[in-house]
């Protein structure tokens, strides 16, 4: 009779793991931190969590300027924190919008950090503003814009309104809400949200509508001077929605201050545009490895401060601008770092200097983005021990890849990213896309390299 085979109670020790395999001593192959430099992970409960700080500075990435003689505003401007972390770290390219988005400060955050459909823009800027949207409710984001008529087509001429001022959006928008004609049971709401910018929120018992109905609604930046019909949706349930858009030329026609304007101007802000519409909500889903995270958002970005509101994210929305709103950011970044492991801070700056047209106010912003807020956090990041910076740029129109700068930072000494032990990590060092120091940070990075995807770049990221 065969006796049956006894179950192992103890570990052998007559093989050993090579997956659990690293070397005695460590070396730039293992690891490619110092090796005075502690391993830059602290405990959270029962696991060691690396603890991770993400820049990002909105908008600031650009294709090269005739203006500029060729360069880009990146280029142009001074740099030097920037500089030091693709220098002394690592640097590459990496793929800021995922699937058919469109480039966004919410589409960047999605696909960093985000799995899944992206979520509309509309109900994220709603979470930023602190509106929690009920059960069908709808959230567009809404622009102020000029419109001009042409021979066979309206035109949309200026996706900013010729410029407004705050007190002259807010003036927009409440003579809207005055005005805007409505059935007894709708719910319409306008919030301005500063110069050209609002946010729609309708409501109607029994109204449901798909997000994807409202996505011929395209932004209006990303069409200008172009007609505005192939932008418009068709959809029957979305058609309210065009409605809406049509009145508010016929009542901002009789608005005093724009009359006042039209004296002295050819055009101003004559129609609201909306865009980014979609329904209320769950948080959006995180990619693997966020979810066990104490997360951190500061930006002055309804809807990066949105998705962070969403996710159960401290977020931290600073009100200021200029000088102040850096102020604040840094701040906000440091006392973040007390509590939190994950702090992702996004400066829109940039962004805002790009959709105006204003080259040198551009190159100001990204000189003012690094010396204000990167280069004091890459001295003193707030809280303590060791972590990995991050820092990433985006676009404001194209979907080209973007660059990226990653180090690990210990006590102010900054060096390159550590990697994986084990035949884990020496498997990623041969199949992973290398990425080389450089000499400075810009849109050069992008050349002759293999952009990664924002998942890909958040696994070396969270790689410990």
């Amino acid at each position: 009779m065969k006796r049956p085979r006894r179950a192992c109670k103890t570990p052998s020790t007559k093989f050993w793991s090579w997956m659990s395999w690293r070397p005695a001593t460590p070396s730039s192959a293992w690891n490619r931190e110092p090796t005075n430099s502690p391993n830059p992970q602290h405990d959270v409960g029962r696991e060691r969590v690396l603890k991770v700080l993400v820049l990002i500075g909105g908008g600031i990435a650009d294709r090269p300027l005739p203006e500029l003689e060729g360069r880009t505003a990146l280029e142009a401007a001074a740099t030097p924190a920037m500089d030091r972390i693709a220098s002394e770290g690592e640097a590459g390219a990496w793929v800021s919008v995922s699937g058919k988005s469109s480039p966004s400060s919410d589409a960047t955050i999605h696909a960093l950090l985000g799995s899944g459909k992206k979520m509309a823009r509309g109900p994220l800027e709603a979470a930023g503003e602190g509106i929690d949207l009920r059960a069908g409710e709808i959230a567009c984001c809404a622009n102020f814009v000029c419109l001009r008529p042409g021979t066979t087509n309206v035109v949309m001429l200026d996706a900013m309104g010729g410029g407004l001022s705050d007190e002259e959006g807010t003036s927009l928008a409440a003579y809207l809400r005055e005005h805007l004609p409505s059935e007894p049971d709708e719910e319409i709401g306008l919030r301005a949200m500063g110069g050209c910018r609002a946010l729609l929120t309708y409501r109607q018992s029994g109204f449901r509508m798909p997000d994807e109905t409202l996505d011929a609604f395209s932004p209006p930046h990303e069409f200008q001077g172009e007609p505005i019909n192939s932008h418009l949706p068709s959809d029957e349930p979305a058609k309210r929605f065009v409605h809406i858009v049509n009145d508010s030329q016929m009542i901002l026609s009789q608005h005093s201050g724009m009359k006042e304007k039209l004296e002295t101007r050819m055009f101003v802000a004559n129609s609201l545009w909306l865009w980014g519409g979609g329904a209320a909500q769950g948080p959006p889903p995180l990619a693997r490895g966020m979810d066990r995270r104490n997360l951190a958002f500061v930006s002055p970005n309804p809807a990066v401060a949105g998705w962070g509101r969403l996710c159960g994210a401290e977020t931290i929305r600073p009100r200021n601008s200029g000088g102040a709103g850096r102020k604040e950011m840094l701040e906000a970044a440091r006392h973040a770092a007390q509590s939190s492991d994950f702090i992702l801070l996004y400066g829109e700056e940039a962004a805002e200097a790009s959709l105006r047209g204003d080259i040198s106010g551009k190159i100001g912003a990204i000189e003012a983005f690094d010396r204000e807020v990167v280069a004091p956090l890459i001295e003193d990041p707030g809280g303590e021990g060791p972590r990995r910076i991050l820092l990433l740029v985006d676009h404001v129109l194209s979907p080209e890849p973007v660059p990226f700068a990653m180090a690990s930072w210990d006590n102010g000494r900054i060096g390159p990213p550590r990697q994986p032990g084990g035949l884990f990590g020496l498997w990623r060092r041969f199949t992973a896309p290398a990425h080389a120091r450089a000499d400075a940070f810009s849109e050069k990075l992008c050349e002759n390299q293999t952009a990664i995807s924002g998942k890909a770049l958040l696994r070396r990221l969270l790689a410990a």
